[in-house]
């Protein structure tokens, strides 16, 4: 079956199994630091000692509309409306609107090629934050 978008190394997945954040509506990790972290990984054949997650096995932990079926301000902020509380991020809806808005706007605008859009990720509960509510 088809994965629709996807990549063959997460560096978002690599986060979630090393404790370092979970995964909100947008399909965007939620850390200690909100969402405007970036990571990366290496791959080494070492022994190293393992910790446990904060959170347990729970993907969505952190997020509030996962939580406790509050906020979705996400779901707001996106619009190309490719995030909803039912179906979480329509991936498909997000690549379109940055292919027909976003770029050809900055292209126009600042002469540069794609730019992804990230709207869902600032003024939001959890932007610079694991949300108040669900902090360990």
């Amino acid at each position: 079956p088809s994965q629709g978008l996807a990549s063959n190394w997460s560096e978002r997945h690599t986060a979630f199994v090393a404790g370092l954040g979970t995964f909100g509506l947008s399909d965007g990790l939620i850390t200690p630091w909100g969402k405007a972290a970036r990571f990366g990984s290496v791959v080494a054949r070492i022994d190293l000692p393992s910790s446990e997650r904060p959170y347990g096995d729970n993907h969505q932990a952190w997020c509030l509309w996962h939580a406790r079926g509050q906020c979705g301000a996400c779901v707001r902020r996106c619009p190309a409306d490719a995030i909803t509380t039912v179906h979480g991020h329509d991936k498909e809806r997000c690549r379109e609107y940055i292919r027909e808005v976003t770029t050809p706007h900055a292209t126009q605008a600042y002469g540069t090629g794609a730019t992804p859009c990230g709207l869902c990720q600032v003024r939001i509960p959890c932007e610079d934050r694991i949300p108040a509510a669900l902090a360990p």
